[in-house]
């Protein structure tokens, strides 16, 4: 059952998107010199509202969820969204996308986050590493699972634990490496592959190949 508070959000959550679809409705059936006088009029009264704002003669406006909403849907439909923006920063609605989206995957996966690991892991991981300083991570992770033990943490999350196994590079190491690219930057590709939430909460998968030479994009696939 909701509680009271919830059924009074949702009352209000419905009544902003109302609101916000009947201005559209009334939009559709105005002449365009209609448009540019209501538009001129808003306009107007938005920079006033964020003079008001700037001087601290006014507080900021808390925005909706709908408001919320609204304005992502507008990011992804408008190419100079961020030109429209008064009394927000383009910044913020990229992160109310952003939250969106966790939030919605959040629900949708049965569990959140990595498994905690346990103590007992833990101090095997440690006592191990004290037994064989010279094992890598990857190393430990073999013999836990040599060990029979449950969901095994990735090399990645042992190396958290015994931080001593890998080294920060030293000063003639990193020379070494800038003196390699210095040398070769013209015949090395980078790749990097990253994904994008789009408004429906999907994910888009994008493979870049950059070319270190001029930094120009010699390769790109979306799927």
């Amino acid at each position: 059952m909701l509680k009271d508070y919830e059924k009074s959000s949702i009352i209000l959550f419905v009544k902003n998107w109302v609101g916000v679809i009947a201005s559209m409705i009334r939009t559709g059936f105005m002449s365009s010199i209609e448009k540019d006088i209501e538009i001129a009029a808003l306009r107007s009264q938005l920079v006033l509202c964020h003079q008001q704002i700037i001087n601290h003669k006014m507080r900021k406006p808390l925005p909706t969820p709908a408001f919320r909403q609204l304005w992502v849907i507008i990011s992804k439909l408008a190419h100079d969204w961020g030109s429209y923006l008064i009394l927000i920063k383009p910044e913020t609605v990229i992160g109310w996308h952003k939250k969106a989206f966790k939030f919605y995957w959040m629900k949708k996966s049965k569990i959140s986050g990595r498994p905690k690991i346990s103590p007992a892991t833990i101090a095997l991981i440690k006592r191990i590493h004290k037994e064989n300083p010279l094992l890598s991570p990857e190393k430990i992770h073999e013999r836990l699972v040599d060990l029979s033990v449950i969901d095994a943490p990735s090399p990645n999350t042992i190396a958290k634990y015994v931080k001593d196994i890998r080294k920060p590079p030293t000063l003639k190491q990193k020379q070494s490496w800038r003196t390699f690219l210095n040398n070769h930057r013209k015949g090395i590709w980078a790749m990097d592959f990253c994904v994008i939430p789009t408004i429906t909460f999907k994910v888009l998968y994008v493979f870049i190949i950059i070319s270190h030479d001029r930094r120009r994009i010699e390769h790109f696939a979306v799927t």
